[in-house]
């Protein structure tokens, strides 16, 4: 049962949310980087009863890892997003027990927040593919050194840029308001008084087969579709992970499951980083066109996108692969 006592503990013992104590909920002690914790749901609960409880814990995820964004910690970024991921795809997975309109703010409010602190991600990402780089070619001096320094250079300012965000009043507002909900809305009858283990099995059972659909035309995609792809994989992953107490004697199974998604989510995930990579590198040309030390970044940037073209080609060959795997993966749900 996800009642209002069990609700506010799972954002603090000492948060009283009908007393506006904001600061209580927003503030953590320390920076260390909250990962996604285990979600326990009663087989019997409702679909309205778990949502609550799912929501609470990506929103847990979300406030406990500002500390460490303000710090700068690209862990702690990557964190905060993940609990952003997997907020979004609480709702989207159960936006048929939702009232119209129910959660659209929010909707808006988690858009900015991962807008914010995208570029930190994707430069951390770009930092480790260019160590990798130069660990294969052993292009440590001249240019490449002015590259890992620009790069550096850009992280700092988007994680500067994510910090903040995270200290700003709206992403105070933003997760108070959610919280201040879920806990409302935990006192309201509603809708989805229907066992969640039904709901698990219908949203499982939908959403591998429009991901097996969407991934059986993979070669045909461009990035943009094959994002939306991925967004796909993510929100199946999640909802596995989600119910994963609700069929608790297939953990075999699920785990098969799981790691076939996994792979999957890697390589789709591996895809757009050289997407956003070649798009980093365009920008550099379009904002190094005059200085020579500017010529030089651009080159060596050039040269590892263009090694990165080698990769994704042979990543794209691996699509069909993974997808015959997860095609046999056997669905533990039914």
């Amino acid at each position: 049962m996800a009642d209002q006592s069990s609700l506010t503990v799972a954002f603090g013992e000492q948060i009283e949310c009908t007393r506006g104590s904001r600061d209580a909920l927003i503030q953590t002690t320390g920076t260390a980087p909250l990962r996604a914790e285990p979600i326990g749901l009663d087989r019997k609960a409702t679909s309205a009863q778990a949502f609550i409880v799912i929501a609470s814990s990506c929103l847990r995820q979300i406030a406990v890892n500002r500390a460490g964004v303000r710090a700068g910690s690209d862990e702690a970024v990557h964190q905060m997003r993940v609990g952003l991921r997997r907020l979004r795809a609480a709702l989207s997975i159960f936006k048929s027990v939702l009232r119209e309109g129910e959660f659209d703010d929010l909707k808006r409010e988690l858009r900015w927040l991962t807008e914010q602190l995208a570029a930190a991600r994707e430069y951390h990402v770009l930092i480790e593919a260019n160590r990798k780089f130069e660990d294969s070619t052993g292009s440590v001096l001249g240019s490449g050194v002015e590259l890992s320094s620009e790069l550096a250079r850009r992280q700092q300012e988007a994680l500067a840029v994510a910090a903040r965000a995270v200290a700003s009043v709206r992403f105070e507002r933003l997760v108070f308001a959610t919280a201040v909900t879920l806990i409302t809305r935990a006192d309201l009858a509603g809708t989805g008084d229907r066992p969640v283990r039904d709901l698990a099995r219908r949203v499982l059972e939908r959403r591998r087969r429009h991901l097996l659909q969407g991934l059986a035309h993979f070669a045909r995609l461009g990035p943009s579709e094959r994002h939306a792809l991925r967004i796909r994989v993510k929100k199946l992953r999640y909802a596995t992970e989600f119910f994963a107490s609700l069929f608790p004697n297939t953990q075999g199974k699920r785990e098969r499951f799981s790691r076939a998604l996994q792979a999957l989510q890697d390589t789709l995930g591996r895809l757009n980083d050289i997407t956003v990579h070649q798009q980093i590198s365009r920008q550099m040309v379009d904002e190094h066109t005059d200085d020579h030390v500017g010529r030089r970044i651009v080159s060596t940037m050039g040269a590892l996108t263009g090694s990165e073209q080698v990769e994704l080609r042979s990543l794209s060959t691996t699509v069909p692969k993974l997808r015959r795997r997860l095609a046999k993966a056997a669905r533990y749900w039914r």
